[in-house]
């Protein structure tokens, strides 16, 4: 029975504050309210989601690229081949509007190979890199 007259002094107070036109924020002194902080996003860096795709037939070249992207701060999600292996050079693929992520790879691996490719569907990753026969002289 005291847990209903709780309720109801408080659904009273609610509809005099609504009736009133004040809310019940506005009954708090301001130095009394909590205030929400939100986390710095720039305290933790953002190191993208990368997909490294074989595009040159060289066993092992995808995840010798991942390896070292990986020890580059970079997140590799998925390494698989490429739709074929005739790409002449290693390739970075931006995949989203904001095109910082491919840019720190393509700085990575010290190429100027950077496209932006947006299919219009939400896409998981931020980068794809396509790994070319030049990989071993991109990881130096």
């Amino acid at each position: 029975m005291k847990n209903l007259f709780t309720l109801l002094l408080i659904a009273l107070c609610i509809g005099v504050a609504i009736l009133k036109g004040t809310t019940l924020s506005e009954a708090i002194p301001p130095e009394e309210k909590l205030v929400a902080t939100v986390p710095d996003s720039s305290a933790v860096p953002h190191i993208g989601r990368i997909q490294v795709l074989n595009g040159c037939g060289a066993g092992g070249s995808a995840h010798l690229v991942a390896e070292y992207l990986r020890k580059n701060n970079f997140d590799v999600k998925n390494i698989g081949n490429a739709d074929n292996w005739n790409y002449p050079e290693t390739l970075v693929i931006a995949r989203t509007g904001d095109t910082t992520i491919a840019t720190r790879i393509a700085k990575a691996l010290h190429t100027g190979n950077l496209v932006m490719i947006r299919t219009g569907e939400e896409t998981q990753y931020d980068a794809t890199v396509i790994v070319g026969p030049d990989y071993r002289e991109r990881m130096q």
